[in-house]
């Protein structure tokens, strides 16, 4: 087997993995702001949600959406890169430490920004419950 295609085989298991993350990180964050948001509306509505919670919880949800939309560029920049894989190699060569840094940046600011907003959903429902 020659270098290239242990390269191509290579990038292909590291991308699996990184849909797979993808795909987990788009399950639980929709599932923890639809659950997440309803639950605070309806409390909301009866008045026992404190103001300090309905704001960390607010800043929970917008790390959350950034989360699913930094692994949303993430994906459509892994498709892009196997485009240039197949079709421009020698580009795809020459920029190989820029594609993979920013596919590297966009994974972990995404995974960064997913741990914080459910760590914030964590606090907002930890104030609701003390009070």
């Amino acid at each position: 087997m020659d270098s290239l295609e242990q390269n191509h085989e290579e990038w292909e298991r590291i991308r699996a993995r990184g849909d797979s993350l993808a795909n987990a990180v788009f399950l639980i964050a929709g599932g923890a702001l639809l659950v997440s948001i309803s639950v605070m509306v309806s409390a909301k509505k009866s008045g026992v949600v404190p103001e300090a919670a309905s704001s960390i919880a607010t800043t929970g949800w917008y790390c959350l959406l950034a989360a699913i939309i930094l692994f949303v560029t993430l994906k459509i920049h892994m498709v892009g890169q196997a485009f240039l894989l197949h079709v421009k190699t020698e580009v795809a060569d020459k920029n190989n430490p820029l594609l993979n840094g920013l596919g590297w940046l966009w994974g972990i600011g995404g995974f960064a920004t997913f741990v914080y907003g459910l760590v914030q959903l964590v606090r907002a429902a930890s104030i609701v419950i003390s009070n």
